[in-house]
């Protein structure tokens, strides 16, 4: 069985600190001189003002945040390169991690009869992750959705309850990246949605 839990990150794109995302070029991933003069040059220096009824505001330096504009990657880039050390929190948990922008996977395999220590492992793992954001001015609201993978055989840990500052049942099915997913992975439900759209659209 496979216990997927789906992180739910607050704002995530807009709370990037600067000058934590350069020193950490330099310490974590050994970028230096011209590319890093490059990457500093494209994130900072940028300031922003609110127009409101023909008035502007006086303009404030940006701090925080990355470009997440229509055909941007290095803004999606400079994010992941920003949360690399996410994998290795989770990697101290045991717990096997997958990320696409700022949509994180988490997950970890069991048999049937060990469900609920898996579930206590991956929850110790998104607690440590959670406080990890904290102090990289970064918000993990609560756990998106968790479901559970595996054979028919996933009534027994099914109805294992989760608690992340509130009790949590594991869904039948998740959406994840434009994907149903179910426990089964029969992409059934996925296909009965995609058809239903597109009945409607003729």
């Amino acid at each position: 069985m496979t216990l997927l839990g789906l992180l739910n990150p607050s704002a995530t794109f807009d709370t990037v600190d600067h000058d934590m995302l350069l020193r950490r070029l330099v310490t974590s991933f050994g970028i230096s001189g011209l590319t890093l003069k490059w990457i500093s040059s494209f994130l900072t220096g940028r300031t922003q003002a609110v127009v409101f009824r023909g008035m502007t505001s006086a303009y404030s330096t940006v701090k925080y945040g990355v470009l997440q504009v229509q055909g941007n990657v290095l803004g999606q880039l400079q994010f992941l390169l920003y949360t690399a050390d996410v994998t290795a929190v989770a990697g101290r948990h045991d717990v096997s991690v997958r990320s696409y922008a700022d949509d994180t996977q988490l997950y970890t395999s069991c048999f049937a009869v060990d469900g609920l220590a898996s579930a206590v492992q991956l929850l110790r793992c998104i607690d440590d992750i959670s406080q990890w954001m904290a102090s990289n001015r970064l918000k993990l609201m609560l756990i998106k959705q968790f479901t559970w993978l595996g054979s028919p055989r996933l009534a027994a840990v099914s109805q294992v309850q989760l608690i992340v500052g509130e009790v949590v049942t594991a869904s039948d099915t998740v959406w994840d990246l434009d994907v149903t997913l179910d426990a089964q992975l029969t992409m059934k439900n996925h296909i009965d949605g995609v058809a239903h759209s597109c009945f409607y659209q003729l």
